[in-house]
């Protein structure tokens, strides 16, 4: 019975050996392949003051048989920024390949940070596992700006002044001269408007108004505008000399109505219908030529023309022989 408890005993203990030697070799291996492979982690000083940047780089070497992924990095690690970064540059010598990345890192807190170990995870040429291998981590001091106690309190300094340039006076020049333009334009176009009440401003009330009416449709017709091409001119002094006169005549403000009014005012008057009817025709023409840009015929501007002139023939008031006042004809 002793005898097999002992050979029991020395069995297990046989068993234990041989499984202990598979994993030592198991897990030399994985150290002999990671010797193969070099992390490294380093930066440029471990003590700086707040905002300011330093440069983090990451390396890594490893056999060329090997797949092996560079670590994906966030843009902040704890407290610490990662401003910038370089693409993963890539080397290869002989049977090695190094993979190497510069990071741009700031941290506005004080206070010593540790940046963490990076992993790098690879592939063995013979399986298809996954291992990892870090870099050593490092710590890092942000400091404030000390403050000298004994120095003397200052006030703050004035903003400095910067000299004036021709692109800051730019803007002010383009907007003068666009008001300027506009105040020139307005000028001109109350000038172009101004000799529409030319007729009442020249008027001597001594002067019958159908006299100064028949030798304005003279000069007008001396002018010949119509056959020159300027026919919404030749319309539109031709209805001012007629509202003049219509003003003057009978003390209706014309120069101020429509054409419709004008006529309605005129029919109250008692004339005759068909120098309504001719003068409502000339208005009609006139209004399309200056509002709606119609082109008459030859014989319709000689009747607007003739229509006007027997609209003031028509009108003269005449002298009664057993009184002095007028009437029309």
């Amino acid at each position: 019975m002793k005898k097999i408890q002992n050979y029991n005993k020395h069995r297990k203990t046989k068993y234990r050996f041989i499984i202990s030697t598979l994993i030592l070799v198991l897990f030399s291996s994985n150290i002999l392949l990671s010797l193969d492979i070099q992390t490294n982690a380093k930066i440029d000083t471990n003590d700086v003051l707040i905002g300011d940047q330093i440069k983090l780089s990451l390396e890594v070497i490893f056999p060329k048989n090997l797949r092996l992924n560079f670590p994906t990095i966030p843009d902040t690690i704890g407290k610490i920024e990662i401003l910038a970064r370089t693409p993963i540059d890539t080397i290869d010598s002989n049977a090695q390949r190094i993979m190497r990345q510069n990071l741009i890192i700031t941290s506005f807190d004080s206070g010593y940070f540790e940046i963490p170990p990076f992993y790098f995870i690879y592939e063995k040429e013979d399986t298809k596992e996954l291992y990892p291998i870090a870099t050593s981590p490092l710590m890092v001091k942000f400091s404030t700006i000390p403050i000298d106690t004994a120095d003397t309190i200052r006030d703050i300094k004035p903003p400095l002044d910067v000299p004036y340039t021709f692109e800051e006076f730019l803007p002010y020049i383009i907007g003068l001269l666009l008001l300027a333009l506009t105040i020139y334009l307005v000028i001109q176009f109350l000038k172009r408007r101004k000799p529409k009440h030319k007729l009442l401003q020249d008027y001597d009330p001594k002067i019958p108004p159908h006299i100064i009416a028949l030798d304005e449709l003279r000069k007008l017709n001396d002018e010949k505008l119509w056959q020159k091409g300027e026919i919404k001119l030749y319309y539109t002094k031709l209805t001012d000399i007629i509202r003049t006169y219509i003003e003057r005549r009978f003390n209706i403000m014309a120069l101020e109505m429509t054409s419709d009014e004008i006529l309605y005012e005129l029919e109250k008057l008692n004339l005759d219908n068909g120098l309504i009817e001719t003068s409502r025709k000339m208005y009609q023409i006139a209004d399309l030529v200056k509002f709606a840009k119609f082109l008459p015929l030859p014989d319709e501007h000689s009747f607007c023309f003739n229509s006007a002139v027997e609209f003031v023939k028509s009108t003269i008031p005449v002298e009664i022989s057993n009184g002095n006042k007028k009437e029309d004809k």
